[in-house]
């Protein structure tokens, strides 16, 4: 479990770093392509969150709501959608946004329900809030 902190940690720090590198800028240039958002952030964390139950310390409380923070920040990073071809267009759509908004909306839900200790609230934030949208784009956009 420490090694799970020390990665959301590692990545929140690298987000937060990525986040004032971009604001600095004058233009938005995407540092990482949507695979690597995805595959490096977005799955480890919504893995850790649907996979939470039976949480019984406060650590394991904030390995998950730490996990919600990096999908928020991920989320952030997709609304421009990433350095691969085409996909700063893709991010344009309706679709794309609508899916990143839900999925970040669905996110600080999981918050939410990990500050308020609420197991029940974290289940159905995960299960009925998150998942539907990220199922929802992998579908439509995946394949791309």
């Amino acid at each position: 479990m420490k090694k799970k902190l020390t990665i959301i940690a590692v990545s929140l720090f690298s987000l937060l770093c990525l986040r004032v590198s971009l604001a600095q800028s004058d233009e938005h240039q995407p540092l990482l392509s949507v695979k690597e958002i995805m595959n490096g952030l977005i799955t480890p964390t919504t893995t850790t969150i649907w996979g939470a139950y039976q949480l019984e310390t406060d650590a394991q409380w904030q390995e998950v709501r730490n996990a919600a923070l990096s999908v928020i920040a991920a989320g952030n990073l997709l609304q421009f959608g990433g350095a691969g071809e085409g996909e700063a267009e893709t991010a344009a759509e309706a679709d794309w946004k609508t899916y990143n908004q839900q999925m970040i909306e669905a996110a600080r839900l999981v918050v939410l329900a990990t500050d308020n200790k609420d197991e029940e609230a974290l289940s159905a934030a995960g299960n009925d809030v998150l998942y539907p949208p990220c199922e929802s784009c992998h579908q439509q956009y995946q394949a791309r």
